[in-house]
């Protein structure tokens, strides 16, 4: 079943793009803070987080808004996905205290909407073959 997520999908490319972000939001601060980072400053760089969640967004947009309005019309993915976002802004904002639990949060929400959105998009595909 999960094999046919991993070809070339948006869903896929989104759920790869936010598992990155997430990965790369709680990886960072301790790699600094264990000073093992001292010339990669340019991975922590926040214009580098932003394009990342631009990107993330427009994906997102593509494939859980074109999948809802042309296959599925089921809107808990794109909730998912919205609130993901949502935490990722406010990690972005809130450069101290939660950001890290903000940013990784945001980032695993999107990535599993992309997961439910291919599901739903699986499933709505199969029953309209059933029906034909």
């Amino acid at each position: 079943m999960f094999s046919r997520f991993f070809q070339l999908h948006a869903d896929s490319a989104g759920f790869f793009a936010s598992l990155l972000c997430a990965i790369h939001c709680s990886a960072i601060p301790i790699l600094i803070s264990l000073g093992l980072m001292g010339s990669g400053s340019w991975l922590h760089n926040h214009l580098f987080d932003w394009i990342i969640i631009g990107f993330g967004f427009i994906m997102a947009g593509y494939a859980i808004v074109g999948d809802y309005v042309k296959k599925h019309r089921n809107i808990k993915p794109l909730i998912l996905a919205v609130t993901g976002f949502i935490f990722l802004l406010v990690g972005m904002i809130d450069h101290h205290g939660w950001m890290l639990i903000f940013s990784v949060t945001g980032g695993i929400m999107v990535a599993s909407s992309h997961v439910l959105n291919w599901k739903y998009t699986q499933t709505c595909s199969r029953m309209k073959s059933i029906t034909l």
